[in-house]
């Protein structure tokens, strides 16, 4: 009996020690991840905005969404779909989010959403798009890779990066940098190049200026909008925004920034939705998993979480304890929507402190990058790895994309750390970008 359960003590031990040291990394490494879903919107401010924002409607051919500020402390929502025999429930949610899919093209809808207190009660008509929906489409790089971008002045790489255009017709990019091979604890500010076309002439470069958002503290994976003016979003561990109103001088929105709802918040990236409606796609992890969160937006002010965009689950090669869905980027194509991920940051407690020490184990997984094809920008499924995964519509070697389209072409580009990046050496470069009907 004794050598039985010394030798059950021996096979559980590193069980248990491993365990601990997963459970223990993940504990560290949220430690200066705060969290606070009343960051942006406080909870006596909740009544005044739902007031002001009523319920917003977004429609494509075969699917309406609804949105609202929400107060998922003290608050429940029903949403109910009216029709001449009466209201069916459709959906029950305690955040400001409610996708109705399977629908009719060109059909017209009345809804109602009640809190469970009946605080909030909104009834709004709205119709589905009369267009039927054009074919699959899935993205494929057709070119070489040419470089476009490299700072010396300001640092010595670009990795996660932004293109713009300003309104004086020059194109701009934004991303992160350093001095060295790549230190993500030293990056906190960004470099800034410009050039008067985009992609620049072939044997060109864009010319470097000043570094964009010094403001004295981790600066990581900015992402510019154009609206009234400029607005650039950064993290990690929380939105921060500075805004600019001719593209190079920026000032910090600090009164703008708030606390996500998950760990590991960081890569934000802000996408116009409908009129007056935006959603920023963030990196985080709920629970053990990476997600891609989605949080909503009326007014380009107030922020509110309303959920996964893209959830993460059993099956997924990688479950990063930093996340593994990072740089998330969406756009739209040919009637559908296309969530890209960068997907590295392997699973389990020794990649973090691996990372910390320079070194990653799998160079192949750096430019790796998932791209998920939805009908709608909220929803790109749950992803559980290559061969169970509806929405994955291809897999492409980039390292943070982002996506542009000019001049009646599409471009891709990608970046990254030099001491790891095996497309670059420290340049941004530019792909073109091509669609291959499913």
């Amino acid at each position: 009996m004794k050598r039985k359960r010394k030798v059950l003590i021996l096979l559980l031990a590193p069980c248990a020690l491993f365990l601990f040291l997963e459970i223990a990394v993940r504990v560290v490494i949220d430690l200066p991840a705060k969290t606070d879903f009343y960051a942006s919107i406080r909870r006596d401010e909740i009544p005044f905005y739902q007031e002001k924002f009523g319920v917003r409607t977004n429609s494509g051919p075969d699917w309406i969404h609804l949105g609202w500020i929400a107060d998922p402390e003290k608050q429940r929502y029903a949403v109910f779909r009216i029709e001449p025999a009466g209201e069916t429930r459709v959906a029950e949610t305690r955040y400001g989010s409610c996708l109705v899919e399977n629908l009719e093209p060109g059909s017209r809808y009345l809804f109602r959403v009640q809190s469970g207190d009946g605080a909030f009660d909104h009834t709004v008509a709205c119709a589905t798009a009369q267009h039927r929906r054009a074919a699959a489409m899935t993205p494929r790089i057709a070119s070489a890779w040419r470089p476009v971008f490299r700072p010396s002045k300001t640092g010595d790489y670009l990795n996660d990066h932004t293109v713009f255009r300003s309104h004086d017709g020059v194109w701009h990019i934004v991303g992160i940098t350093a001095f060295g091979e790549g230190d993500y604890a030293k990056e906190k500010y960004f470099a800034h190049g410009v050039s008067r076309e985009f992609p620049p002439p072939e044997g060109s470069m864009m010319e470097e200026r000043d570094p964009v958002a010094d403001f004295g503290r981790l600066a990581w994976a900015p992402h510019v909008i154009v609206e009234d003016r400029y607005y650039l979003w950064f993290s990690p561990h929380r939105a921060y925004l500075a805004t600019s109103t001719d593209g190079y001088a920026w000032k910090e929105e600090g009164d703008r920034s708030f606390l996500p709802h998950n760990p590991q918040f960081r890569d934000p990236m802000v996408f116009k939705v409908a009129q007056r409606q935006w959603l920023m796609y963030a990196t985080a992890r709920d629970g053990y998993y990476s997600s891609v969160d989605a949080y909503q937006s009326f007014d380009l002010a107030h922020w509110q979480y309303i959920g996964p965009a893209l959830a993460m689950g059993w099956g997924a090669e990688r479950a990063g304890a930093q996340s593994s869905a990072e740089s998330p980027f969406v756009f739209a194509h040919n009637g559908r929507y296309f969530l890209s991920v960068t997907y590295n940051n392997d699973s389990f407690f020794w990649n973090p402190l691996l990372l910390s020490l320079g070194v990653w184990p799998d160079r192949g997984s750096y430019n790796e990058t998932l791209v998920l094809r939805s009908t709608n920008p909220y929803s790109f499924g749950t992803y559980r790895g290559k061969g169970n995964s509806p929405a994955l519509a291809a897999v492409l070697e980039a390292h943070a994309p982002e996506y542009i389209f000019t001049g009646g072409k599409w471009y891709i580009t990608t970046a990254g750390w030099p001491w790891v990046a095996s497309l670059t050496k420290g340049e941004v470069a530019v792909a073109e970008l091509d669609w291959k009907e499913d």
